[in-house]
């Protein structure tokens, strides 16, 4: 078993003491989707139960399990669960730097959902279970259609496919007003972290 941690952290942690301060790298394996791919199971050595409602609510396309007491959701191909008892599973992984990488990436959002939860409380069950759909169509309506690659992705449907994964943010795109900015944003994140 290896143990292997990952960076120091974010912005906010100069802010607020982070409950996450390391994710503990415990077990690197075979990905079973490549041959070429490892994935990694982490420990962050503190419960996270609390904050899980968060991370689904703001991500738009992930899943939450309150019997599993989990969440899970795709980021930059690589699926991501989280579990209630501070285990962070990632796969499809090209090399430990990755796994650092993406680590460190969960680190921090589980940060800013332990802000979230300070400030506001644990989400209730009515409003986990109203969260809204996120449709790529819907969201594409809302984009300027010029298919111009300035965002870094070749089409603007495209680009709304990575908005509605929570991979992209609104204001990459050049072309899109203040307004409609701020309208992409309410619709992907359903809370704000």
């Amino acid at each position: 078993m290896t143990h292997e941690k990952t960076g120091k952290g974010s912005f906010i942690n100069l802010l607020i003491p982070p409950k996450v301060k390391e994710v503990r790298i415990t077990e690197v394996l075979p990905c079973l989707a490549a041959e070429d791919r490892i994935r990694v199971v982490g420990n962050t050595g503190e419960k996270l139960s609390d904050l899980l409602p968060v991370i689904y609510l703001y991500l738009p396309q992930a899943t939450y399990s309150r019997e599993s007491d989990s969440v899970s959701f795709m980021f930059e191909e690589h699926l991501i669960t989280i579990f209630g008892e501070g285990k962070i599973t990632a796969t499809n992984l090209k090399d430990r730097g990755e796994a650092v990488r993406i680590l460190n990436y969960v680190k921090d959002m589980l940060n800013r959902a332990a802000v979230y939860v300070s400030r506001h409380g644990t989400p209730s069950p009515e409003l986990i279970s109203s969260k809204p759909k996120v449709s790529p169509i819907e969201i594409n309506k809302i984009l300027p259609k010029k298919d111009c690659g300035e965002c870094g992705v070749s089409t603007c449907y495209g680009f709304a496919v990575k908005l509605a994964l929570g991979e992209s943010k609104p204001s990459e795109c050049p072309h899109l007003g203040a307004n409609s900015q701020k309208e992409l944003q309410r619709r992907i994140h359903f809370i704000q972290i």
